[in-house]
């Protein structure tokens, strides 16, 4: 698996907070039809810091997040989160061979 991080803040003024509010479900339709997508989860931060949003975008493969990365679908929904105000910063990840599956704490319950 691999996956494609977006990292931005939210907008801040309450025009820019209510377009991005109208059309996140429809970035998130049109990059989970990118292919070789297989799943989107968001995470907000809790402690108001920044970036306030972290998106993980998750392939098949990395050549499909690598191809995804740079197609113009992709740049296109950036390019819309830029207009109102969300400058997202990309990053291409994948497992680390260390790190292949999650390692449970022993102390908790599966």
């Amino acid at each position: 698996m691999a996956y494609i991080m977006l990292q931005y803040d939210r907008p801040a003024d309450v025009r820019n907070w209510s377009a991005y509010n109208d059309r996140v479900k429809g970035w998130i339709a049109r990059l989970l039809d990118l292919p070789g997508a297989v799943s989107l989860m968001a995470y907000r931060a809790a402690d108001g810091s920044s970036p306030s949003i972290i998106g993980m975008l998750e392939f098949r493969s990395l050549d499909y997040a690598r191809s995804a990365a740079s197609s113009e679908q992709a740049k296109a929904v950036l390019d819309e989160l830029r207009s109102v105000g969300a400058h997202a910063k990309v990053a291409l990840l994948e497992r680390s061979p260390y790190t292949p599956t999650p390692i449970r704490s022993q102390a908790s319950p599966p």
